[in-house]
């Protein structure tokens, strides 16, 4: 027999990750997307979301621990992977050619 994969419709809620918001994690609130930027360090497009009832704007690493780090997306996935083979921090440091003591 040959089985056709199937599509799933899936939707994902958003919702407003300002931990200060009285909204936030609210799914009764309406979250848009609000435009785009990059970074120097990066040239990968990063959304902008604006939450509705808190009416302020977020970007997607906003409230999370990417936010105000300076490397690239690229080189967090890469540093998540070889966490995974649990090398050392100096070790992944010295594959990505960073400094093990900026972090």
């Amino acid at each position: 027999m040959n089985y056709a994969p199937t599509k799933l419709n899936v939707e994902l809620n958003l919702f407003c990750s300002r931990r200060g918001c009285p909204y936030h994690r609210s799914l009764d609130n309406k979250i848009t997307k609000d435009g785009t930027y990059t970074t120097k360090n990066d040239s990968v497009v990063r959304q902008m979301f604006y939450c509705g009832k808190g009416e302020h704007r977020f970007s997607e690493t906003g409230y999370s621990d990417l936010f105000g780090k300076h490397g690239s997306f690229k080189e967090y996935e890469q540093m998540c992977k070889l966490s995974c083979y649990s090398l050392s921090v100096d070790a992944i440091a010295d594959v990505l050619l960073k400094d093990s003591r900026k972090h």
